[in-house]
């Protein structure tokens, strides 16, 4: 076969698409775009083939080549993980100015050039600064360069270009108003932000959405983009006329620098006083003193520690903010005394009166030495100087508080009270109070199973229950188990693959549950729903594996089967807490009993059978919302009485219709649907099911119960 590629042509096709579909860069869902995308240059033969990722050649190779539009500032992606582009300005005007294919190849020179940009930029900074070469780093600290050159040093907004704002008296107006004010317990940050700034105008709650951007902007790993956005629209919204939130922002919230720890997590009320603080310190600066302060590092610490040092977490990650090459993005006092501590010797062996810069100076050092950044917390340099001394009482950290603010981001994505659940059972037509020991296992436990015969709405109510976990942010994933699913599926392993000249190789491809676990790595504030339809008709001890482990012990680290499939491409993964898993058993394949002892342990089992609350009487409650002529309801309920086998009784979902059910389609229903269930149930038992379970001794049957009772 001719290995004829068309990417470029498509590329273009692109761009060309969201110039017609979207031209003020709006969002367009990637998969609008490659379906026209494919249908203007349809796929070669060769480009047609499935990859290890599920998809044709040539759309993977269409995706690799938008990075190259990205790279060149032509294109970008939602940050928010949505799986939607956006063509900027320049990539309008990139469209008219190179024709055809040229298109691509300029993106591609541009993005080599942006790499040795990137490359040599770094290089020359090593003997310089304290540098890092990773992307969240460099987006979060391009959003806090606004903040740095329009907001301190202009006073202007960073949301609404040349506005006046971040002026003395706005900043100082907005400080006297926070001190003032008093949240009510019970409350998250955004519900008492609303009661504390009630009072102020549209610039203090500008500058407020600006302030919590920028204390929010560093936060990695607790926090995700979803939650970031959240909060500081939070106070865009009470503004009488709001702004939108800077692209350079919105993606920023994405990344981040550093695991925030305890203090900063739920002291969140606590953080924006210091950073208020710090701002109204700033104030009583004059223009000569705020210009040396943004130009010396030493000159912004004495600004920023003032007389008052408690906090000092969100205290470094102001000082990081601003001055990033100086102070680096360690923000944990005790941190950087065991890292000086540990690499004192790099830089003569001898302590300076200047902690930070006898820090700076070390990683100065370090980077020489590697000739490349250095992340202080890889395993490689983090075992050198991190100590891990039990916790005493006597010696709690300088940042612990009193009291927790309400808000305290929860390990799980969700809490049981965020959870709606009225509305659910109304839709579903269950009962609430299942709903919540449901909800209660799932947030305890952190993985259930429905279970049940066939049509008792196990994966709609699933579903259903999935959507009403999900948050802005939340990925939901459904896949189903067969007897030939395997580790491999699921988690990781390695497929055969082509390349351009016709090579066979393998790579190693993740599943759906390693996909969802990055995906909650990077939004760890939402929960991320995998469903698992069917679960019990898999070889599970096969499909699960050493991971049986990790649905118990979350917070540990495990081995997994094949290198390079753990966190960070390591050996070693962790399932983190935020992702929920929702599996549907079907007993007419295999009962409880017969699953492993392991599986039974680790999952919560909730039954939906049409004997037992909450699936029982169910047609009653929905023929009243839904009125029939005819007796449904009653003909189901002697048709699950006339069947001896409790697994083999039929759910109601064949006749949870809406619409008025005929005499011609309930028997539609049971010709096409029940009858062959329980043929296939009855077989070489000898029992006609036609004559026992159809419609017609159904009515007879009816007929005679009503009759012997008197009614008419």
């Amino acid at each position: 076969m001719e290995k004829e590629l068309k990417t470029a042509e498509r590329a273009r096709c692109a761009l060309e698409i969201l110039a017609d579909m979207a031209p003020s860069g709006e969002y367009v869902p990637v998969t609008n775009i490659w379906q026209e995308a494919s249908a203007r240059v349809p796929l070669t033969g060769y480009e047609a083939e499935i990859n290890t990722k599920n998809r044709p050649r040539g759309e993977t190779n269409w995706r690799f080549a938008s990075s190259d539009f990205v790279a060149a500032g032509w294109l970008q992606k939602n940050p928010s993980l949505a799986g939607e582009w956006s063509i900027t300005p320049s990539g309008l005007a990139a469209i008219r100015e190179h024709p055809g294919n040229e298109l691509h190849l300029e993106a591609q020179r541009l993005s080599a050039m942006e790499r040795d940009r990137r490359r040599n930029e770094v290089e020359r900074a090593l003997p310089e600064r304290w540098v890092s070469d990773d992307n969240n780093q460099r987006r979060l600290l391009a959003a806090a360069e606004i903040i740095v050159e329009e907001c301190l040093r202009k006073g202007l907004s960073a949301f609404a270009p040349g506005r006046e704002l971040w002026t003395a008296q706005n900043i100082r107006d907005l400080h006297a108003l926070w001190v003032a004010s008093e949240k009510q317990d019970g409350r998250g940050f955004n519900a008492n932000l609303e009661l504390q700034i009630a009072g102020a105008t549209d610039d203090q709650k500008l500058l407020m959405a600006e302030v919590l951007a920028f204390q929010l902007l560093p936060i990695a790993r607790v926090m995700g983009h979803a939650k970031k956005r959240e909060r500081v629209e939070s106070a865009l919204k009470l503004m009488q006329h709001p702004v939108e939130i800077p692209r350079v922002f919105d993606t920023a919230f994405a990344g981040g620098a550093f695991n925030p720890g305890v203090g900063m997590q739920s002291h969140i009320n606590h953080a924006v006083t210091v950073v208020l603080d710090v701002l109204s310190a700033w104030t009583e600066l004059s223009d000569d003193e705020q210009q040396s302060a943004l130009a010396d590092p030493r000159r912004w610490r004495d600004v920023v520690m003032g007389a008052d040092q408690g906090f000092p977490t969100q205290r470094y990650a102001l000082l990081y903010l601003v001055h990033p090459g100086y102070f680096g993005p360690v923000v944990s006092t005790e941190h950087r005394e065991q890292i000086r501590s540990a690499f004192i010797g790099e830089i003569g062996g001898e302590f300076s009166d200047d902690a930070d810069a006898d820090l700076q100076a070390i990683m100065i050092a370090l980077q020489v030495k590697e000739g490349k950044p250095i992340d202080l917390y890889d395993p490689a340099f983090e075992q050198r100087w991190k100590k891990r001394p039990a916790p005493t009482p006597a010696d709690p950290p300088t940042h612990e508080l009193a009291e927790l603010d309400a808000e305290v981001l929860d390990p799980r994505g969700f809490t049981l009270t965020d959870l709606e659940l009225t509305g659910l059972a109304a839709a579903t037509h269950l009962d609430e109070m299942w709903f919540r020991k449901v909800t209660s296992a799932l947030y305890r436990r952190g993985q259930v199973i429905l279970y049940g015969p066939p049509g008792t709405g196990k994966t709609y109510v699933a579903r259903a229950l999935a959507e009403r976990l999900g948050k802005p942010g939340s990925v939901i994933k459904r896949i189903q188990f067969h007897p030939s699913y395997t580790y491999e599926d699921f988690f990781a392993g390695y497929r055969p693959v082509t390349d351009a000249a016709g090579q066979l190789s393998f790579s190693l491809t993740r599943g759906p549950l390693r996909e969802i676990a990055d995906e909650a790595r990077k939004n760890p504030d939402v929960p991320h729903v995998l469903m698992i339809d069917e679960i019990n008709r898999a070889n599970l001890s096969k499909v699960f594996g050493e991971l049986y482990y990790l649905l118990e012990y979350r917070n540990d680290a495990i081995d997994v089967l094949y290198a390079g499939s753990g966190d960070d491409g390591g050996k070693s993964f962790t399932l983190p807490p935020n992702v929920l898993i929702i599996g549907t058993m079907n007993t007419a394949d295999r009962s409880i009993a017969l699953l492993d002892s392991a599986m039974r342990r680790r999952f919560s089992f909730f039954e939906l059978h049409p004997d037992v609350p909450p699936v029982k009487g169910i047609l009653d409650r929905w023929t009243i919302e839904y009125p029939q002529s005819l007796p449904v309801a009653e003909l189901f309920e002697l048709l699950n009485a006339s069947i001896r086998d409790r697994e083999d009784r039929i759910g109601p979902s064949h006749l949870l219709r809406p619409d008025h059910f005929t005499e011609e389609d309930l028997r539609a229903v049971w010709e096409e649907s029940i009858i062959p269930l329980l043929e296939e149930r009855h077989v070489g038992t000898g029992v006609d099911v036609h004559v026992r379970y159809g419609v017609d001794a159904l009515f007879r049957a009816l007929a005679d119960r009503k009759g012997a009772s008197g009614e008419s």
